[in-house]
């Protein structure tokens, strides 16, 4: 297990009863306000994230994640940007944070290749 699985995979806890919530690509998005929809620091913030990349996160961190493509965030309903519904591991905010940096982690290891 390298560092990343480690720091991750530790903290990851289901709740009892499978409980789903939502991450819009919003919410881990560089160019956007808080107002926005932004829900991470601007340092954690990832440009231009993708459904794709965050279901391969999710993943990672066994958050058992279910895409749906054709789902538009309310704030920019014109923009079909899709959603990942995730479980319950702790708060919202954790875990976009943790999929947020796990995102720029291997982008930042595909990039050095």
């Amino acid at each position: 297990m390298d560092g990343f699985e480690s720091i991750f995979l530790k903290e990851v806890k289901v709740t009892e009863k499978g409980e789903k919530i939502v991450i819009w690509p919003a919410y881990l998005t560089a160019g956007k306000t808080k107002g926005e929809g932004r829900i991470v620091s601007r340092r954690n913030a990832v440009k231009s994230p993708k459904v794709e990349e965050i279901e391969k996160v999710a993943r990672m961190l066994d958050l058992e994640p279910v895409v749906e493509k054709g789902k538009a965030y309310p704030k920019t309903h014109w923009l079909q940007s899709g959603r990942v519904r995730v479980n319950k591991a702790g708060s919202k905010g954790e875990i976009v944070k943790k999929i947020a940096i796990a995102i720029k982690e291997i982008r930042e290891k595909s990039k050095g290749r």
